[in-house]
């Protein structure tokens, strides 16, 4: 990954994760991402009381997921997520899903979001200070 990430989430992988092939399964993966998704969200000033109030929204467009490792139970991850892009109305980002043991990426997980008016449903520019907040944690511009 080219711009710099941070931690958003940890976990350890669970037995109850496990797919009948061994390893876990892909819902657990994206448990992780999605834990990390808000995590991150809030490290933007787009926090869960912000997306609650109406003053904006996010609608994800696209995830594009490669799966590089196998995880088993015991395994601890952690998440890592760093802007790729940030444009008017879209925000590109990445998590590298890392076994802490290793440090072995296994997998990695690409979002677009946009930002959305709550009352038109239509897209809109991120408030000024998110893009404040990407820059503040080295994030790449648009």
């Amino acid at each position: 990954m080219t711009t710099k990430t941070m931690e958003t989430a940890r976990g350890t992988v669970h037995e109850w994760q496990r797919d009948h092939m061994g390893h876990i399964n892909v819902r657990a993966y994206m448990d992780l991402f999605e834990q990390a998704c808000w995590q991150f969200y809030a490290m933007l000033g787009l926090t869960a009381t912000r997306l609650r109030s109406g003053d904006v929204h996010l609608a994800a467009v696209q995830q594009n997921i490669g799966y590089h490792r196998e995880l088993y139970p015991g395994d601890t991850v952690v998440v890592r997520t760093g802007v790729q892009e940030l444009r008017d109305k879209v925000l590109r980002f990445r998590h590298e899903l890392v076994n802490t043991e290793s440090g072995e990426v296994c997998a990695t997980c690409e979002f677009t979001v946009v930002c959305l008016d709550p009352a038109t449903r239509r897209s809109r520019p991120f408030p000024a200070d998110v893009a404040e907040h990407v820059a503040e944690l080295g994030g790449a511009g648009g």
